[in-house]
């Protein structure tokens, strides 16, 4: 055995340790930041739902009225970029698409070409959606303002927040069921949050027949309050399987 050989087997085990620990911090890192982001929204969509239900606007969750309260939520997904300026480290966990484009012209196409894509996908899901939505039984030649904003309120949930944190062809990736990259704990999150909405909105439709005549049992109102409690859930079940983890890395590094 020459030098050469003995010097990489006497180094290889030491780099490898070294980028274990790094991909442990790494880990750790990320899921102290969605842990964050999960926190967050748990906190300000229960207050959501709690002044909805006390400032009688739950009768309004299927008018046009309902669009400044998905205006806040939507606004409360954009503060959560901010979280990872408050981190020590750096982590890597949002927006993966994400590139490094000269400050030129180029730069700004490739913005409006990304909205542009933006609206186009949001406009053909939101079609996807009120077919769909019809094809469940809802009225087809009334009540156009209810279903219109069931479909807006999917688009918030599932394509516009999930668009904001993994990138907007990602997601669309998601929905799609398609999404061949590898799974981080992000993306497993934000299609965890998708599939609980989804079936949130579709749980809130059984109680719309049912002859309870009450008031909220109106259309769409259970399926866009049914949607708000998934997107709910979603985040909380993430936060619940995090916690263990964190709790064992804290033993482990005492």
């Amino acid at each position: 055995m020459n030098r050469t050989e003995h010097w990489k087997q006497t180094i290889n085990p030491s780099v490898e340790i070294y980028n274990c620990g790094q991909m442990s911090v790494s880990a750790k890192t990320e899921q102290r930041l969605l842990l964050s982001y999960c926190s967050f929204t748990c906190i300000y969509l229960s207050g959501i739902l709690t002044l909805v239900n006390f400032n009688d606007n739950l009768y309004n969750v299927g008018k046009y009225k309902f669009l400044p309260v998905l205006m806040i939520l939507t606004f409360a997904e954009v503060i959560k970029l901010l979280f990872p300026m408050l981190q020590a480290e750096a982590p890597t966990i949002i927006k993966i698409e994400q590139r490094a484009y000269p400050k030129t012209k180029t730069f700004w196409a490739k913005n409006l070409r990304d909205i542009i894509k933006f609206l186009f996908n949001a406009f053909c899901l939101s079609i996807f959606y009120y077919l769909t939505i019809v094809l469940f039984g809802a009225p087809i030649l009334t009540d156009h303002e209810e279903t219109t904003m069931l479909v807006i309120t999917l688009i918030t949930l599932t394509y516009v927040s999930t668009s904001l944190h993994l990138g907007q062809d990602h997601t669309v990736d998601i929905l799609t069921g398609v999404y061949s990259l590898k799974s981080t704990i992000l993306s497993n999150a934000l299609k965890l949050n998708i599939q609980m909405t989804i079936l949130g909105t579709w749980l809130g439709a059984i109680v719309i027949p049912l002859d309870w005549d009450r008031p909220w049992q109106a259309w769409p109102i259970p399926c866009v309050i049914g949607a708000l409690l998934g997107y709910l859930i979603g985040h909380f079940i993430t936060l619940v399987k995090m916690l263990p983890s964190l709790k064992l890395y804290r033993k482990v590094h005492r």
